[in-house]
C-alpha cells in the first residue's frame, strides 16, 4: 500500500484513539520512517518536547503530556535558592498580571497563537517547587525524559558569582532525581539594563555550567541562548562561550523581548530568527547539541529546525494559546497539538518526512 494512504489510516485511526506508548515503533512498521531524535545523551522517541513554561508546572500535566505522545518536557524554570533560603533573583519569581493570544497580521484564519504575558519563572520557593519535581520525576523514564531548568545569581561583569545558589539547587535537584539541566536566561532580564552588557553577559555562558558541574560531574547542561539585538555574531558568541564553559549543548533560543508590547514576544519573526541562529551555530560548532524553540505550530516547522541543524524542537505557545479553528482531533490540549503536529495528514511531521523521502527518490538521492 502507498506509504500516503498507510499514514491517512493511522491519521483517521489516532483522531479517535490514544498516542500508545509504542507509537515510534508503529510508525517504523507501517510506514518504514525513524521518527527517533536526541536530547544530549537520551535517545527521545519523536523530537517534539514541551518547554518551560505555564504547561509545565502540575503532576496532572506532566501525566498528560507523557499521554499525549510527547517525547519529554522542561519543568517550568526554579529560581534558585542557597540552604539557607536566600535568593538574589527573588524579583523573577513574578506572578503574571495579564496573559493574552495575539496573532501576528498574515494569521487572518488565528491558526498560529503566541501568548503575551508579564509573568516570570516560577513563583514557588524552592522547597514548595521540589514537592512537585520530586513527584514529576516519578514519571522519568528512557523514552519519556523530564529535564530541570533553573535560573540562580547572574552578577554584574567583575563581580562574583553567589554560588551556593547555583550548587545548592542544583544539588537539590539532583538528589531527587534529575541530571539534564538546562539554564533558563529568560527574556524579562531584558528589562535589567544594567546587566545586559555583552562581557557580563558571556561571562554568564562561560561560567555557570562550569560551576554546576563542577560539584555534579554527571550531569548534563544546556544553556538557553538569549535573544538579544547584538547581531548574529554576538548570538555565536554566547554559544561559543557556552561550549568554553562545558555546557553539552544549548538551546535555541527564548522569545523576543518586545519594549513596545512590555513583554516577550513569539511567533514567526522568532521562528525566522532562531532558525538562521540555528543554522550559523551548526555551522561554526557542528558538534554542539541543539534544542531548538520558537513558532512551532506545523510538521513543516519542525522539518525546518532539525534540517537547520537542532536534534529537537520544544513546544509551549501553540499549547497555551488560543487557535479560531477548532482542532480536528478531540481530547486534550495536549493530545490535540500533538496530533496536529505528528499526525495531520497534509502538513504534520509523519507528511512531510514523507515527502521529503519521495522527493530524495525521484531525485535519485
Amino acid at each position: 500500500m502507498n506509504a500516503f494512504r498507510k499514514l491517512e489510516e493511522l491519521s483517521h485511526y489516532f483522531l479517535h484513539y490514544d498516542i500508545p506508548e509504542n507509537f515510534s515503533q508503529i510508525v517504523r512498521d507501517e510506514l518504514n520512517l525513524d521518527i527517533h531524535a536526541r536530547y544530549g545523551p537520551l535517545k527521545l522517541k519523536n523530537p517534539v518536547l514541551v518547554a518551560p513554561g505555564q504547561m509545565t508546572v502540575s503532576l496532572k500535566q506532566i501525566q498528560m503530556i507523557k499521554q499525549a505522545g510527547f517525547s519529554g518536557c522542561v519543568l517550568k524554570s526554579v529560581v534558585a535558592e542557597d540552604d539557607k533560603g536566600n535568593c538574589s533573583m527573588i524579583k523573577l519569581r513574578k506572578r503574571p498580571t495579564r496573559v493574552e493570544t495575539v496573532y501576528d497580521d498574515y494569521d487572518e484564519n488565528g491558526e498560529f497563537p503566541i501568548i503575551h504575558w508579564d509573568g516570570g519563572l516560577d513563583t514557588r520557593n524552592l522547597e514548595e517547587y521540589l514537592e512537585f519535581a520530586s513527584q514529576a520525576i516519578r514519571l522519568n523514564s528512557l523514552d519519556f525524559p523530564i529535564i530541570a531548568s533553573l535560573l540562580g545569581h547572574l552578577p554584574s561583569y567583575g563581580e562574583d558569582f553567589i554560588e551556593d545558589e547555583w550548587i545548592y539547587t542544583t544539588k537539590r535537584l539532583y538528589d531527587a532525581g534529575y541530571r539534564i539541566f538546562e539554564i533558563d536566561f529568560c527574556p524579562f532580564l531584558k528589562e535589567h539594563d544594567e546587566l545586559m552588557n555583552q562581557k557580563t553577559i558571556l561571562m554568564w555562558y562561560k561560567s555557570i555550567p562550569g560551576i554546576m558541574k563542577r560539584v555534579f560531574r554527571d550531569i548534563f547542561v544546556f544553556p538557553k541562548i538569549l535573544n538579544l539585538d547584538y547581531g548574529v555574531e554576538f548570538q555565536l558568541k554566547m554559544v561559543e562561550a557556552s561550549i568554553e564553559g562545558s555546557a553539552d549543548g544549548v538551546v535555541i533560543a527564548n522569545r523576543v523581548y518586545k519594549k513596545e508590547f512590555g513583554c516577550a514576544h513569539g511567533g514567526k519573526e522568532l521562528k525566522q530568527r532562531n532558525l538562521i541562529q540555528i543554522k550559523n551555530a551548526h555551522q561554526c560548532f557542528p558538534d554542539v547539541e541543539i534544542s531548538g524553540t520558537g513558532g512551532i505550530y506545523r510538521g513543516t516547522h519542525i522539518i525546518e529546525y532539525l534540517d537547520a541543524g537542532a536534534k529537537n524542537v520544544q513546544v509551549l505557545s501553540f499549547l497555551m494559546g488560543k487557535v479560531k479553528r477548532p482542532f480536528e482531533k478531540k481530547g486534550n490540549k495536549f493530545q490535540q497539538v500533538f496530533f496536529k503536529l505528528m499526525l495531520d495528514a497534509n502538513d504534520g511531521y509523519l507528511a512531510c518526512l514523507l515527502k521529503q523521502r519521495e522527493k530524495n527518490e525521484n531525485s535519485g538521492k
